[in-house]
């Protein structure tokens, strides 16, 4: 019993840790630009010393990965939500609406981390490609067939731009608005 409150106590702690870190990283890069972002800085804005950073991440790289891998991965749940919604035969505007909340949380709410995260540029990794990876895995589930290069082109620019539209306005669209945006679509498409 006392072994498991305190390795509760210790997770708690390494949680709050890796958050401090996180916060403290993606202020120095909004503000400095990623490379110009160093560990101790990293470790100074966190009120943490050099080892604890070590402790939990290899350095800056491996911190932004991590961080890159996490928030696709809520990205990707968001997806795979929608595409069940799909599946149970929701329309358009009311898995938009059931979604919002998610959404919300997902980008408006995580701004700063995103922007963030948009600006560095890894070799094996980078926020935008990943993002584009998940959709193309999750659109075939949501279109219930394998598009082709074209309509998942479209497809895949039309929602990033959704995307790029929320985090630079900070506000959902309401549905009315998002009719009012397909309807103006369909017509230059009649």
């Amino acid at each position: 019993m006392f072994g498991e409150k305190e390795e509760l106590m210790t997770d708690l702690r390494n949680k709050r840790t890796e958050m401090l870190i996180e916060n403290s990283f993606i202020q120095l890069v909004r503000q400095q630009g990623f490379n110009n972002v160093s560990v101790i800085d990293i470790s100074n804005k966190a009120l943490i010393n050099r080892q604890t950073f070590y402790r939990h991440y290899q350095d800056k790289y491996q911190l932004a990965a991590k961080m890159i891998q996490d928030f696709v991965s809520t990205y990707d749940s968001v997806l795979k939500k929608r595409s069940n919604l799909n599946k149970q035969n929701q329309n358009f505007l009311s898995i938009t609406s059931i979604l919002a909340p998610d959404i919300k949380n997902l980008l408006i709410k995580q701004r700063e981390k995103i922007l963030a995260l948009r600006s560095i540029q890894l070799d094996s990794k980078d926020l935008s490609s990943e993002i584009k990876r998940v959709l193309r895995n999750n659109l075939v589930s949501m279109l219930e067939k394998k598009p082709d290069k074209f309509e998942m082109s479209l497809l895949t620019s039309l929602i990033l731009g959704s995307f790029n539209y929320l985090i630079d306005e900070q506000e959902l669209p309401d549905t009315s608005q998002i009719q009012h945006a397909i309807t103006g679509i369909l017509c230059l498409l009649s």
